[in-house]
């Protein structure tokens, strides 16, 4: 069987999916897209398969992954964030105030900023 090449552009979620997917598969990640496309094509050619409900659907879930994607991300970075300005804060206190206070301080500061977003209890 002779083969043609075909280059496809992933967004970064569907990527990661791919290889995530294909490793607990224990395939290569060019390996499951072959699959993935073959399988994708015998489900447009079956009749009553394909629609604009599915189509909505496979679209709203790339949607949703790529937002996921995004949240972890930033999700990340604020802790980066939070974690640094903890380390730079504890390095300027002067040695007389102890880890009570800051501990304190820092879930005082933390409830305020869950009430400025929302999210208090």
């Amino acid at each position: 069987m002779s083969y043609v090449r075909h280059s496809i552009r992933l967004p970064f979620a569907l990527d990661r999916t791919l290889r995530q997917l294909a490793a607990g598969r224990e395939m290569t990640p060019y390996a499951l897209l072959q699959d993935c496309v073959r399988i994708g094509l015998a489900s447009m050619t079956q009749e009553g398969t394909t629609g604009p409900i599915s189509t909505e659907l496979a679209e709203e879930l790339g949607q949703i992954s790529a937002r996921i994607v995004h949240v972890e991300r930033l999700t990340e970075r604020a802790l980066y964030v939070s974690c640094a300005a903890y380390v730079f804060a504890r390095a300027a206190a002067p040695t007389r105030i102890d880890e009570t206070r800051l501990t304190d301080d820092i879930n005082a500061a933390f409830q305020r900023q869950l009430v400025l977003a929302g999210d208090a209890p």
